[in-house]
């Protein structure tokens, strides 16, 4: 009989309790697996959720500086003719900033021409140039500073305090050559860009600067 006791003890794991070890361990593994795919897809998607919130305070930031800096200096186009200092025609505007960065020392003056526009892609783009006056084919930098943009709209509150479209806002102030200068009180930016929704935003315009100071 004891002979027999330490034979039995010797035949090791029968199918069955090996059968159910492997499974036990395939769990394991699935389980495991699971849980490291959705580490792996949850750190993805915080980091496209900082790119994409670093990329919109990025393109709000430049928004900000170039409207906080605005100045009433009108400007001519490629063909000679007057530009009022702040355009807004069909949600886009073009406007002239100052304090345009010059870390070079370059023989040129701190006031620099904008326009931003949505294109085609969904894409919010800024153009600058270097000369506030253009020459025949003269051509812009261009950036992109906001992509997945459903739709856009600029529009001006005047001195009065109306909210209108477009700026200069009547063909008398287009034509009328001191008016080219005035800028509005305040311009008003809704935009609607995935994956955050409707975003509206306010930039207060400044009043009364002297042209002359801000170009030297």
């Amino acid at each position: 009989r004891l002979r027999s006791m330490k034979s039995s003890s010797n035949t090791g794991f029968t199918l069955l309790e090996l059968l159910v070890a492997v499974a036990i361990f395939a769990l394991l593994g699935v389980g495991s697996y699971r849980l490291l795919a959705t580490t792996i897809a949850t750190r993805d998607m915080a980091h496209k959720h900082d790119a994409e919130l670093m990329q919109l305070q990025k393109a709000l930031t430049t928004l900000n500086r170039d409207l906080s800096q605005a100045i009433g200096r009108s400007v001519r186009n490629e063909y000679g003719d007057p530009v009022a200092a702040m355009v807004i025609k069909n949600n886009t505007f073009d406007v002239t900033r100052t304090g345009w960065p010059n870390p070079m020392q370059q023989a040129r003056s701190q006031l620099q021409r904008v326009h931003y526009e949505l294109n085609s892609k969904g894409e919010l783009i800024r153009l600058s140039w270097q000369q506030l006056d253009r020459e025949r084919g003269s051509k812009p930098q261009q950036s992109v500073l906001l992509k997945q943009v459903e739709t856009i709209q600029i529009k001006a509150y005047s001195g009065s305090g109306a909210l209108v479209q477009e700026w200069p806002s009547t063909q008398n102030q287009a034509s009328n050559a001191a008016l080219l200068d005035e800028l509005p009180r305040a311009i008003e930016i809704m935009i609607t860009v995935k994956p955050w929704g409707e975003i509206r935003r306010y930039f207060r315009l400044p009043q009364n600067v002297d042209v002359t100071k801000s170009a030297t």
